[in-house]
């Protein structure tokens, strides 16, 4: 876009009163509405800068950039472990609400994303599914507490067993495990998972999926227990301080609607899964008891014909009986009392 002469002469004019690149651009394309950023106002820029002169911005000058202590990165990376993120952590250091991308956000997310060491206690290798039995029969003692013994377990139980072999390879479970950082978290994950399904083998695949959110809620769940803890330890700590209180409670009043919110995913998806299954095993147990009652019933006449192949059976041999004993002369006689002497 060029300007006309007279709109050259305007810009040259006002730039000497006002170097305000959008009061400039304004008045020389009569347009409130216009800013430096327009396509005007880049003509209007573009003609002062041809002519040597360099119009004035509201850009705001760049911040200070942030310098932290090593007390706060320590805090920091304590609050990363307790789960706090960004925005969190900032919110608490600085003692007042962090916009998102400020300099003081940008210098706590930089803290976060360098390389630390793993901790000891965080092994980064992947998980591998137990195959053994008798690692499966730990598992399911140390998430339980049931005592299952090897030697002497049932053969319902040996099928539970096997079952939980299959679940623990699950490609999905196995993701979820791996997902998770911290080392505790995998292992509680893991222990609730087998105490919540290990003597369920007839569960489906989605069933299965169901019990694995149920398992990540509940791990949710203790990590938001761990953050009410360490808010409300602050919050003790800073009672001279208002502004460090008001925000404190803020976020506790956050994080306890957080626990109540995850709280109910759980009992939801719980009693989900206890009523399709309740109701899959009660039709399972109509379908075996009609089932039985139709053998039943078959057995009861095949007695009932049994005993009517019985009673004709024993009315033949009657009948024969019969028919000899009437063909007995001397037995008819005899009956009638009447002896050889008495023909004689």
């Amino acid at each position: 876009m060029n300007l006309t002469d007279k709109q050259k002469e305007l810009a040259l004019d006002m730039f000497n009163d006002d170097p305000n690149i959008i009061n400039i651009t304004k008045k020389v394309f009569e347009d409130q509405s216009l800013d430096g950023r327009s396509k005007e106002g880049r003509a209007v820029s573009k003609f002062l800068a041809e002519n040597g002169l360099r119009a004035q911005t509201t850009k705001r000058p760049k911040s200070d950039d942030v310098t932290l202590s090593e007390e706060q990165v320590e805090k920091i990376l304590e609050m990363e472990g307790e789960g706090f993120n960004t925005s969190q952590i900032a919110d608490v250091l600085f003692n007042k609400e962090v916009k998102r991308l400020s300099n003081e956000w940008r210098a706590v997310n930089d803290i976060l994303g360098q390389d630390r060491e793993v901790p000891v206690n965080e092994p980064s290798a992947a998980y591998a599914p137990p195959q053994a039995i008798s690692r499966i029969i730990k598992k399911i003692n140390d998430s339980t507490g049931y005592g299952l013994e090897e030697t002497k377990m049932s053969r319902n139980q040996h099928t539970c067993c096997d079952k939980l072999r299959i679940n623990l390879s699950n490609s999905r479970f196995v993701a979820i495990v791996n997902n998770y950082i911290n080392f505790r978290d995998k292992e509680l994950f893991e222990q609730e998972f087998v105490r919540l399904t290990w003597d369920k083998p007839d569960l489906t695949p989605d069933e299965l999926n169901l019990y694995m959110n149920v398992c990540k809620e509940i791990i949710n769940l203790e990590l938001i227990t761990s953050h009410l803890q360490k808010l409300n330890d602050m919050f003790e700590s800073a009672d001279d301080q208002d502004e460090m209180s008001i925000r404190l409670a803020e976020i506790i009043k956050a994080k306890s609607s957080e626990y109540h919110q995850c709280e109910t995913r759980i009992e939801n998806l719980t009693k989900k899964l206890q009523g399709d299954r309740g109701a899959r095993l009660a039709n399972k147990q109509k379908e075996s008891a009609s089932f039985l009652s139709i053998v039943q019933l078959f057995q009861e006449e095949e007695e009932r014909k049994n005993m009517v192949r019985i009673a004709e059976m024993q009315k033949e041999v009657i009948r024969e009986e019969a028919q000899r004993l009437e063909g007995m002369a001397a037995w008819k006689a005899r009956v009638l009392g009447i002896g050889i002497e008495d023909v004689l």
